[in-house]
């Protein structure tokens, strides 16, 4: 029987069990709701808040601004699952986001576009980046889950292809053309509320719009290993503290896991 890892190798993304149970996860969504009300809990507002009509909302690094969410994003056994998926021995946060869905919007604006998340990674070193998302909802095609292409992890950097289509994610969302020799396989998984799902960087992914009776909360979580430098100056002040070369490492990137601590 494969083992996770090779299936993670197989497919570019692994579908966890249950990781959170119920109660916890109606406390996550509690001060997830309370960071998309502008109710900061530790005093310091998220980096940044996008909002796509009423349909969809996007809340980048909320760990600054809630210490419930923090703790979901820093917990240890969710970075140690990615750094088995991705054989590393070494796991730093990249950044994280909030995603709400408002249920019954069937528009474009509650579209996450197929994409890769390289390529929007490009001021990092290295592939070996992996995401793992918080599913606080019964995620399937009905509810806005996630899709995967399966395998096109192996593919490379292909590009061409958008999460978010302008400002206000209002455009048409196409599916991209699979490399030459290659097929387009999409997977859509039913996922239990309270599990954690993984993909690799390079593995096509998105989400439709949420046609169920309930919101679609979920909290993604970007992981980068511990070679990953800096590869050219980024006008983000998060990156300020970095010069050309430099790993990530501070307290704007803190170290998830280490086997060296074992």
């Amino acid at each position: 029987m494969p083992s996770n890892r090779e299936l993670f190798e197989q497919a570019g993304f692994w579908i966890g069990p249950r990781m959170f149970p119920p109660e916890y996860v109606d406390r996550i969504s509690a001060h997830f709701d309370a960071v998309l009300r502008g109710e900061y809990e530790t005093g310091r507002p998220p980096h940044g808040v996008n909002k796509f009509g009423d349909s969809m909302v996007k809340v980048s690094n909320a760990w600054w601004a809630d210490e419930v969410i923090r703790d979901v994003v820093m917990d240890p056994r969710i970075a140690s699952v990615a750094a088995n998926l991705l054989g590393v021995d070494e796991l730093y946060l990249w950044a994280d986001s909030l995603y709400w869905k408002a249920p019954l919007k069937a528009l474009e604006q509650g579209v996450i576009g197929w994409h890769q998340d390289r390529q929007y990674w490009d001021i990092s070193s290295t592939d070996n980046m992996i995401t793992a998302i918080v599913n606080l909802y019964e995620a399937d095609a009905l509810s806005g889950g996630m899709r995967y292409a399966e395998g096109s992890h192996r593919w490379g950097l292909v590009g061409g292809s958008d999460a978010l289509v302008g400002a206000e994610n209002a455009g048409s969302h196409g599916t991209p053309r699979a490399p030459d020799g290659q097929s387009w396989k999409e997977i859509i998984p039913s996922v239990p509320s309270g599990s954690v799902t993984y993909h690799h960087a390079l593995t096509f992914h998105g989400s439709g719009p949420n046609l169920s009776s309930e919101p679609r909360r979920s909290i993604t979580i970007h992981m980068v290993a511990g070679e990953g430098r800096l590869t050219r100056p980024f006008d983000d002040p998060i990156y300020a503290p970095l010069t050309t070369g430099d790993f990530f490492r501070g307290p704007l990137f803190p170290r998830l896991v280490s086997y060296e601590d074992d």
